[in-house]
Parts: structure tokens; sequence; C-alpha cells
């Protein structure tokens, strides 16, 4: 039986850390995928719980030296936990490396006049703060290594160890061995000076720059611990002794949830006390006030800006609308696209490759230019050996993944995987369900065409009847009365025929309202222009524009025509669609119908009477023509498409099949976020296309200047961290590009 294990793992530190974990855990038997997180800390595993169980992964994990739990923490909180981390022990570092980097500019001109106690110049002075150093500060670096090499592999911990226990053995050695010569001051000229100060930079140059990666990382975490801060940790409720907190876990269906004024909606359901208003923006990327009366619904992280009210809870915490927006946007980030993981497997071999680079420096350095200077040769082999880690090559993917899945679940779009946003923005096709995508999927009343009475007399007759029916066009023509606020009488000895229409008695007349063809059959005669289907014309009249009759004491009166109407901004948003690829509609419905609806949505290309093989047969047939598909729709009969398509975008009003099929899902309904999701994925794969070049082109520009001898350790070493602050960076501005994209007022569209 397949389950999906949630775990948050400690001590990871860069790319080559998330790949070893990966590689390892997948050669178990039983483990079916993995995936692990560097920005969260996390893993997803899916494993067959026949033949693995969670004890023996986390055991494993624990092996490769991590920590691994199933108890997941708040992204955030974990950020800040490792922010602390990082803070207190470069603060350690900087106070014992301060002596050793004083003593350290006497050896320069620019500070030949600089007073340095006789205390900081002793060399035993230096080693013992530098072995403090390299017990206690450097000490996680060497566990890393450990375990590292203990699984023949390599990380960022392995090249930080190397390169401040040659910096740290070869003092060592320089300082002993002049013990031999007579003492410290008969030593060589060029080898007067320790490089204990070289250790102590290379661990206070990576501390700083892992602090600063932290500090981006929680920056690009905000969006994510922005929705996550939305959920309530206590919820009132309507106890049996008056209003009471409980925690989420405690909530029940059917509940009675209280929220005052100011405060955030803690429950999913609808409201069955009071009115109010409600900033609905986190669903929507939009700071529009929603009314909310008796009958609305509303959703959890929802804040109320009106008065108090009284909430029926529709679902548990676990399954609110919000708790599941947070879960895909966590899903999104496991689910690595291609680029990521093609990353992850250059960093992984990276690290070896560039230890052999430093190996091959020292030599050439040693034997061939240096001659014999194995003090300069050591030099340059450790610049090298310390600009060289992948750990900016590691974050150029996630990160961005990160911003543009969490940001895009506030403006209501929902990608399902990371890898989603990779295939999208190579889309060159977009294939449109009609019924529920185009339309409103659901029949309203179009126009009402009478001679004789006004419209409000005949809604008022028509909504008496139908009232006693269940059919969609029915309750269509009894949301109209309401909406207009008429008063709908009684009707008496109604009876209704399926498929044909119903009769009754009302205020005393005899009515039967239904197809022609069946009040033909009971002798009433209809004008000819009101045979017709859709005798009447009206505004966004799409697809299966149908009429029903009205005949009172066996004489026609009316002609009630319906239809299913275009979305609000369904013109818009095609045209949007249309900048990023050719649209085309395949539709059920007949020919008429369909170029209907593709003339008043501006589709040029159309497919009608099509059922869910000849949909499916459409989306193959594109992809065989070597075009990149995205299929749109909401219903059962799209699903197989959806799934077969490049790239599946789903109405989060759909049946629960076509969202189980698709990739990204679009709140609200609204065609617009189709758009905006292409849009989304295009600025996302530029990022990441930057900082993969960033990334290159630092390694390409240091690793040459370091073999050649133009860059110090400590130079480097800093470099090294800071080139990773310069990816996270570049990313962030993804946040500010993403913040700019909103989805057009359907309104005003």
């Amino acid at each position: 039986m397949t389950k999906t294990l949630q775990l948050q793992i400690e001590g990871m530190t860069c790319a080559a850390c998330s790949a070893r974990i990966e590689r390892a855990v997948s050669r178990m038997p039983g483990i079916q995928e993995v995936s692990v997180s560097l920005p969260l800390g996390q893993a997803s595993v899916k494993l067959d719980n026949r033949l693995i169980g969670p004890e023996q992964i986390k055991r494993r994990i624990d092996e490769l030296g991590y920590s691994a739990k199933e108890e997941l923490e708040d992204v955030r909180t974990f950020n800040r936990g490792e922010i602390r981390t990082y803070r207190n022990r470069l603060l350690i570092a900087a106070i014992l490396s301060f002596p050793l980097l004083w003593s350290m500019l006497g050896h320069f001109e620019f500070a030949s006049g600089l007073p340095i106690p006789p205390l900081f110049e002793s060399p035993w002075f230096q080693l013992a703060v530098a072995t403090i150093l390299q017990l206690y500060v450097a000490y996680p670096f060497y566990y890393g290594a450990y375990q590292a090499i203990r699984q023949r592999s390599a990380n960022m911990d392995v090249l930080v160890a190397l390169g401040t226990s040659i910096s740290y053995l070869y003092s060592h050695w320089l300082l002993f061995a002049s013990l031999k010569e007579g003492g410290f001051a008969h030593v060589h000229p060029h080898q007067s000076h320790l490089y204990f100060d070289t250790s102590a930079m290379i661990l206070t140059s990576v501390l700083f720059g892992k602090l600063l990666e932290s500090i981006a990382k929680g920056q690009a975490l905000k969006e994510m611990g922005s929705l996550q801060s939305l959920q309530s940790s206590l919820i009132r409720i309507d106890g049996p002794e008056g209003e009471e907190w409980v925690a989420p876990d405690r909530l029940r269906q059917g509940d009675t949830a209280v929220v005052h004024p100011g405060e955030l909606v803690s429950v999913d359901g609808r409201v069955i006390a009071g009115r109010t208003e409600v900033d609905e923006s986190f669903l929507t990327g939009e700071s529009r006030l929603v009314s909310k009366a008796v009958g609305d619904v509303v959703y959890t992280g929802s804040r109320n800006l009106g008065g108090v009210i009284r909430v029926k809870t529709g679902a548990a915490a676990s399954g609110t609308r919000l708790a599941g927006m947070i879960k895909l946007v966590e899903d999104a980030q496991h689910a690595k696209p291609v680029i990521q993981r093609n990353v992850d497997r250059v960093a992984a071999i990276a690290i070896p490759v560039m230890i052999a680079c430093a190996a091959m420096t020292y030599a050439v350095w040693l034997w061939m230019l240096g001659a014999g200077e194995a003090d300069v040769a050591l030099h340059n082999a450790m610049a090298v050996l310390l600009v060289s880690c992948p750990c900016a090559l590691g974050l150029a993917a996630p990160i961005s993944i990160l911003i543009a899945s969490s940001l895009s679940a506030k403006r209501g779009v929902l990608f399902k995987e990371g890898r989603s946003i990779e295939r999208l923005y190579k889309v060159d096709c977009i294939v449109l369900d009609k019924t529920g995508t185009l339309t409103e999927g659901k029949p309203s009343l179009a126009a009402i065409d009478s001679p004789a009475y006004p419209d409000s007399y005949v809604l008022r007759l028509a909504a008496a009847l139908e009232r006693h029916s269940a059919h969609p066009v029915a309750q269509a023509i009894v949301t109209e009365a309401n909406k207009r606020r008429l008063l709908i009488p009684q009707a008496e000895q109604v009876r209704e025929t399926a498929g044909q229409g119903i009769t009754g008695i009302v205020e005393g007349r005899v009515l039967a309202l239904g197809s022609a063809a069946w009040l033909r059959s009971l002798g009433v005669r209809l004008p000819a222009q009101g045979a017709e289907a859709g005798g009447a014309s009206a505004p966004n009249l799409a697809v299966s524009a149908s009429a029903l009759h009205l005949s009172a004491d066996g004489q026609w009166i009316a002609s009630l025509t319906w239809a299913d109407r275009l979305r609000p901004g369904t013109a818009a948003a095609i045209r949007q669609l249309s900048a990023h690829g050719e649209v085309l509609m395949a539709t059920g419905d007949d020919e008429a119908a369909a170029k209907r609806v593709a003339r008043e949505a501006g589709i040029g290309r159309y497919y009608a009477k099509m059922l869910p093989e000849h949909k499916l047969a459409v989306v193959r047939r594109l992809q065989t023509e070597g075009r990149t598909v995205a299929m749109v729709g909401d219903g059962v009969n799209d699903a197989a498409a959806l799934a077969a398509a490049d790239v599946g975008l789903v109405m989060d009003s759909g049946t629960a099949a076509a969202i189980e099929a698709g990739d990204v899902i679009l709140l609200k309904g609204e065609l617009a976020r189709a758009a905006l999701s292409i849009t989304i994925s295009k600025r996302t794969m530029r990022n990441i296309k930057q900082n993969l070049g960033l990334s290159l082109a630092y390694n390409g520009v240091m690793i040459p200047l370091a073999a050649v001898g133009w860059l110090d350790p400590r130079v480097a070493c800093l470099a090294m961290a800071l080139s990773s602050v310069f990816v996270v960076g570049n990313s962030l501005r993804l946040t500010r590009q993403l913040r700019r994209e909103r989805v057009p007022d359907a309104a005003v569209s």
C-alpha cells in the first residue's frame, strides 16, 4: 500500500546534501519516489509500507549524518532557528578570530604603524585560539564531512573541513618545525607568517555567508509563512455554556464558529447569523471587500471587517480551502522540475571534481610554477578548494520555485508540482473546454418575450410553477424572480412531466410551461417566431440558448429564453491567452452552438460534438505535431484530456476527477487565471535561468583566478558565501515582479 511520508531534516548545508539523501533513500527497498527540499529542510517520500516503514527511513537518514523527524516545523520557525544557530556560531567565531586577524595586519605595509599586543603576536596564543576554533566552531563541518566521506560522497562540509584543516595543520607544522631551528624567530622569511588566521577567516566567512543566505531564504519563505499565519491556533465556537475556545483538531463539522469584527475567519462554512464584509485577498489576490449574509460561504483566512457572524462549520480544520492551498504549495517544493534535478546531479559530482582540481593546482604550483614553494602551492590550492562550492548552483531553482508557488497561491493559482511551472512556460497551444470553463456551466434566464404582459407578471407565474421542480432551468427561473424581489404566488395541482414541462393553477388560471412540442401536444397554438429556440437576443448569450413557452387557459402568453452564458471577462481572458499561443475550443455541443460560443469568445478554431475520447485524441494529435499543449477544463469528461496534456489547468469549481487529473488549479473559476499562470511560469523560468547563469559565471571566473594565484583563500571563502546570497537576492526580485501581476476584474473586462 502506497503511503507518503513527510520528514523534517536538520543538518543540510548545500545541494549536495539533499542530493545525497535522495540517492541513499531511493536505493532502499519499497521506496517509490523521494524528493528533498533544501529551502524547506523537508523530505517527501512515497513508499510501500508493506516493505518499509518510517523508522527505517529515518534511521537511514540519521546514518548519513542528518537528523530526521516526522513532526514538521512551521517553515518560518525552522528558518528562524537556522538563523539563530548561524548567528551564535558566527559571534563566537568572530570573537575568537579577532586577535588572529589583528596580528595578521602586521604583515601588510598599509597597517605597519598599527600597534599589535604582544600576546596576539605569540604563536602559542595563536595556536591555542585556532585550536578552540577547530574543535568547537568547526565541529559541525567536521561531523558533516565525516558522515559524507563515510558514505563515499562529498558536500560543502568536506570543502570547508579540508580548507580549514590544511591551513591549521600547515601552521601547526611551521610552528613546531621552527623549534628545531632555534625558535620561531629563525623561521625562513617567507614562512614568518603562520596561517592560523586563514583557518579562522575561512570559518568566519563561511558562517557569515550562511547567515546571510538563511536571512535571504527567510525573505523567500515569507509568502508561504503568511499563508500559514492565517490558520488559527484557537477557534471560538458556541458551546453548551456559551462561547468557548477549542483547538483546531477538536473542531467538528457542524459546529458553530463565532467570528467578531477584526478577527480572521477560522472555519470554512456558511453564515447562519449576522451580516458583514470580509477581505478575501488571500484567496483572490484582490483587496476588494465582499459582502456576506446568511447563506453565504466564508473561508478560513478571510478577515471579518464588519459585524459579528456565526458560521456553521462545513469542514474540519485540516480540510479547509486554506489548508489545501498550503499543502499544494508545500508539495510543489518536493516535485522538482527537470532543470533542478539536473542541477542536483551536477552539484553531487562537482565537489569531488573541485577537490581534484585543488590537488592539481597544488601539484602544478609545487613542481612547475612555484619551484618548490610549498606554501604558495598550498595557498592557491586552498583558494580553489574554498571558492568552488556549488551552493549557489543548488539554490538557483528551489528558491524561485518556492517564491512562485507561494505568491501564485495568493493570486488564485495553485501549482500542484514544481515541475508544472517548468512545463507551462513552454506551452504554445491552449485547448479549452466550454461548459463551466468558457461559460458559467448553469442555465440562467436570458430574455422574456410577451406581447401582452409585462416581464414581471410572466416571471411571477412561471416561478410559481417552477419552484416545485428541481430541474436546473426551473431553479434559474426561480432565482431570477427572487433576484427581482417579486412576490411569487402559490400554485395548486402542480404536475410535472419529465423532459416536457409542468402544469398547475396559479391565481385561478390554468398554466402550462414547457417545450414548444409539448405545448402543441396540449393544443396550444404558438406564434411562428416563438416556436424558434431563442426567439430573443441577449448580451453574452451563448451555446444552448433555448426557450420555454408559457400558456394560460390554453392560450400562449410568453416565451422565456434561457442560456448558459459566457463567464464575465471570458473574451478578455481569451485575448490574454492568445498572447501565449494558439487557443482552441473542444466542446460536446453541436456545430451551431460551438460556432456561436467561439465567435462571442473570440476563438478562431474549435471542435464540436466532442466526447471525452475525442478530446483526448485532439490533445494527442496536437502533441504529435510537436505542440506543447495546455488543457483547461472542469468536468469528468475533461479528465482524460487534462491528464494527457503537457499541463492540465482545472477550475476549482470542477469535479473531483478533473481536479485530480489537473496540474494547476484556478481558484474562483476565472479563466483569466490561466493566462496569469503562464505569465508566472515564464517569469519564474527566466529567473531560474538567470540564477544558473550567475552561478556558472561565478565558478567560471573565480576558479581560474584562484588557480593562478590571484585570489586569497580568505577572499575566496567570502566570495563563495556571497555567491549564494546573490542568487537568493536575484530570486527575491521575482517577488516584486509577481506582486505586480493582477487578475483583471471580470466585471470591468
